[in-house]
C-alpha cells in the first residue's frame, strides 16, 4: 500500500495567524477552545488522504459500526447480554424507550487507528453523541481560504444533520414542535456545537432552543415542553450516561416511548457506545470483527498477570469514557504505575459495578507533518450509516485526547489508471 496519507504544508507557516481566518474560526464557525495548555489544538494545515486510503478508511468505520450496532442489538433482545453493560436502570429505561419506540436515527464517529501495514482499525466507536461539528464544518474551508490544494473535502456532517432536525420538526416554522438542543450548559466546548447548530437551523427557517435536560418537563399531551412550547426533536450533545437520577428523567422516556418526541442520536446506541460492545462484537464474531477491531475483551476476561507480563501489548479503557480519559498504554506506563491501575480497575469493577475492556496495542504508522512524524485517530462520521465526513486528530503521543491538534481533512482524486492496447486497438 502506498503512504497516501500524509499532511500537507500549506504556504504560510501559521495560516490561523492571519486575524481575518482567526476571527472566522471564533465567530463564524464558534470554535472557542482553539487553546489548551498554551498551544493551539486547532491547525489549517490538511490532512490529505489518497483516495485507496479514503476507501479503506471508510470501509473500515462501515465494518465497525455494523458490528457494534449489531452486539447492541444483541444486548436489546437478551437481558443476560444486556446485564454484561451494567448500565445504570436510568440509562437502561432511556435505551428502552427509544428501542419500543422505533427511534433509531443514528450519528456516529468510528475512530480509527492507521496500522503499520496501512489498515485501518477502529479503536473506538462514538454512537452516543459524537463531537467536532464544528471543525467539521469551518476547518476545510478556512483552509480553502489560507490556499490549500490537492484534494476536496467529504464533509457534509453538519449539513446533513441540520436538513434531518429541520425535516423532523415539520420544516420552515417547525410546526410539529421546536428543536431542543440540550448540552451540558457549565461547559463551552458543548455549547459551542448547540450554538452552531442554533444557528444554523434559525437561518433554515426552523424554531430551535438551547436547554439543559433538566428544563424538559411533561406537556399535556404525553410530549415534552420547554417553557410552555412543544419540544419535537431532541437533539442531545450531553452523554445519556451523565442524565442518571436526573429529574424530569421518566417524563423524557415515557415521551420518546410514545413517539411524541424523536431523538438523535438514539438513546438506544447507548449499547455500542460502551467499548464493550467492541469486545462483545469480537466474541461472537471473531473473524469479522478482528479485521477492523484490534484484538479487544472485557476486563475481567484477560488475568491480571497475562496484561501485567505483556504490558507493553496491551491498552486498558473504561467502557463508558471519553475524549482519551479513563485510558492507560502499558506501552507508555512504567510497570509499577501499570501494575497498580491493573489493582484499582479489578476494585473499581468489583465494588463500583464499572466496566472496563483490554484491548492490543495497535502498532501504527506514524504520518508525516509540518511538525515531524506524528500519530493520527482518523473519525469518520456515518449518519444511519452513510459516510459523512471526517474529524482528525494528530499527536505527538499515542494516546489523543484534549490536546491532540485538529486538522482538516481532504481526499486526493483517484488516480488515472494506465490502459493497455491491443496491437490491433494501438494502430486505430
Amino acid at each position: 500500500m502506498n503512504d497516501d496519507c500524509r499532511v500537507h504544508a500549506l504556504g504560510l507557516a501559521d495560516p490561523l495567524a492571519l486575524p481575518e481566518l482567526a476571527a472566522a474560526l471564533g465567530h463564524t464557525y464558534l470554535v472557542w477552545d482553539a487553546w489548551t495548555g498554551g498551544k493551539r489544538r486547532v491547525d489549517l494545515h490538511p490532512l490529505v488522504l489518497g483516495a485507496e486510503a479514503h476507501e479503506r478508511a471508510v470501509a473500515a468505520a462501515r465494518e465497525a459500526w455494523s458490528l457494534a450496532d449489531a452486539a447492541a442489538e444483541r444486548a436489546h433482545d437478551d437481558l443476560a447480554e444486556a446485564a454484561r453493560y451494567r448500565f445504570h436502570p436510568d440509562v437502561t429505561r432511556l435505551c428502552q424507550a427509544s428501542r419500543r419506540a422505533g427511534d433509531a436515527a443514528a450519528l456516529v464517529r468510528v475512530d480509527l487507528l492507521l496500522r503499520d501495514d496501512g489498515r485501518f482499525v477502529a479503536c473506538e466507536i462514538n454512537a452516543d453523541c459524537p463531537g467536532g461539528h464544528n471543525e467539521a464544518l469551518g476547518l476545510h474551508r478556512l483552509a480553502a481560504l489560507a490556499g490549500a490544494k490537492g484534494g476536496k473535502s467529504p464533509n457534509c456532517v453538519v449539513e446533513r444533520l441540520v436538513d434531518r432536525l429541520f425535516a423532523l420538526s415539520g420544516g420552515r416554522g417547525s410546526p410539529r414542535g421546536v428543536v431542543a438542543l440540550v448540552f451540558a450548559t457549565a461547559w463551552a466546548e458543548d455549547l459551542q456545537v448547540c450554538a452552531l447548530l442554533e444557528r444554523l437551523l434559525t437561518e433554515k427557517g426552523a424554531r430551535a432552543v438551547r436547554a439543559p435536560p433538566t428544563a424538559l418537563v411533561a406537556g399535556a399531551d404525553g410530549g415534552l415542553t420547554y417553557r410552555g412550547e412543544r419540544v419535537a426533536v431532541l437533539y442531545r450533545f450531553y452523554p445519556t450516561e451523565y442524565m442518571e437520577e436526573q429529574e424530569g428523567l421518566e417524563d423524557i422516556a415515557r415521551a420518546v416511548e410514545a413517539g411524541r418526541v424523536v431523538t438523535l442520536s438514539s438513546f438506544s446506541h447507548m449499547y455500542a457506545q460502551s467499548k464493550l460492545s467492541m469486545a462483545r462484537a469480537v466474541a461472537a464474531e471473531p473473524l469479522a470483527a478482528g479485521r477492523v477491531f484490534p484484538e479487544t475483551h472485557a476486563f475481567s476476561d484477560v488475568p491480571v498477570s497475562e496484561l501485567e507480563r505483556d504490558r507493553e501489548d496491551w491498552v486498558v479503557k473504561r467502557a463508558l469514557s471519553r475524549v482519551g480519559e479513563h485510558v492507560l498504554i502499558g506501552a507508555t506506563a512504567d510497570a509499577a504505575t501499570w501494575r497498580a491501575a491493573l489493582a484499582e480497575i479489578t476494585e473499581r469493577e468489583r465494588a463500583d459495578d464499572e466496566v472496563w475492556i483490554a484491548q492490543r496495542l495497535v502498532r501504527q504508522r506514524p504520518v508525516h507533518t509540518p511538525w515531524g512524524p506524528r500519530w493520527l485517530t482518523l473519525g469518520a462520521y456515518l449518519f444511519d450509516g452513510e459516510f459523512v465526513g471526517y474529524f482528525a486528530r494528530l499527536s505527538a503521543d499515542l494516546l489523543a485526547s484534549h490536546d491532540a491538534v485538529v486538522l482538516p481533512v481532504l481526499v486526493a482524486p483517484a488516480r488515472a489508471r494506465a490502459v493497455t492496447h491491443g496491437p490491433a486497438e494501438a494502430l486505430t
